[in-house]
Order: structure tokens, then C-alpha cells, then sequence
């Protein structure tokens, strides 16, 4: 759960982060700076709940395995205008309603807590992930026999 420096003040309780849409989870507290890419923090937060995800449930094991692959792809300049949408799309499946606490398609909470780390960059720091995938490299493709 990413927040800009206007909430910083936010009470660390149970109650106040679930009425900003977060959960305390394991109680860890990381402070970033300006010069933070957050999508490139994003992306690695996702790839851990990619990668600790146990496979039993559909939604968890797919969802998170395409945000990480979404998010690696717009962090390598190949990003989408839709990529955005998409970003939504499977947050929405792997947690109902894009709020918080979840309305999981999950046995246990590890899937949607990989959506909010995606669901605070598109909310607080939308500019950031549109300049990643305004910035991307579209390879163009030959049609055709050549020269």
C-alpha cells in the first residue's frame, strides 16, 4: 500500500487503515522518498506475492502471476495504454471491489494483498505509471516479405 506524503499522519491502527483502504499486515513500515519509482516498487512487492503464492487457489496463483508479468512488461518499455485497465481487471478477480478488507476469491488474504500495492499507485500516483507506459518502446512489426 503505497500513500503520498499527505497521509503520512494516518493513525497505524486496524481501523484507520482499512477506512483507507489497506490492512496493517505484518506491521512492516517502508519510507520512500521522491526519487522512488514506486511502480518499480510495486512490481517487486507483486512479484513476491507471485512467487509465495502456495497455487491452490485459481485466482491467486493466475492474478498475481499476470500482475507481475503486466507490470515487468511496463517497466521494460514494452507498456500498453491498456495496460491500466488490465491492471484493474485482474486486481477486480483476484479481490472483488478493488477495497478494503476484501471481498477475496481466496482461501487466504496473500492474494489480495498483492492488489494493493497496484490499486495505491493507480489511485495516488496514476502519473507515474501512465509516464512508464507513455515512455515505452513499441517494436515495430514488418508485414511482409522484407525488401
Amino acid at each position: 500500500w503505497f500513500v503520498p506524503h499527505e497521509h503520512l499522519d494516518l493513525d497505524v491502527t486496524k481501523n484507520e487503515t482499512g477506512k483507507n483502504g489497506s490492512m496493517l499486515g505484518s506491521g512492516a513500515v517502508i519510507v520512500m522518498d521522491e526519487t522512488t519509482d514506486v511502480v518499480a516498487a510495486a512490481e517487486r512487492l507483486v512479484r513476491f506475492f507471485a512467487e509465495e503464492s502456495c497455487g491452490q487457489c485459481t485466482p491467486c496463483r493466475e492474478g498475481t502471476t499476470w500482475l507481475d508479468m503486466i507490470l515487468q512488461r511496463i517497466m521494460h518499455g514494452q507498456g500498453r495504454p491498456d495496460d491500466i485497465g488490465l491492471l484493474e481487471d485482474v486486481s477486480d478477480n483476484i479481490s472483488v471491489g478493488l477495497g478494503w478488507p476484501p471481498k477475496q476469491t481466496t482461501i487466504c488474504p496473500l492474494g489480495p494483498s498483492a492488489v494493493s500495492p497496484i490499486l495505491s499507485i493507480l489511485k495516488y500516483f496514476p502519473e507515474e505509471i501512465e509516464a512508464h507506459i507513455a515512455n515505452s518502446r513499441v517494436t515495430p512489426v514488418t508485414i511482409g516479405g522484407g525488401a
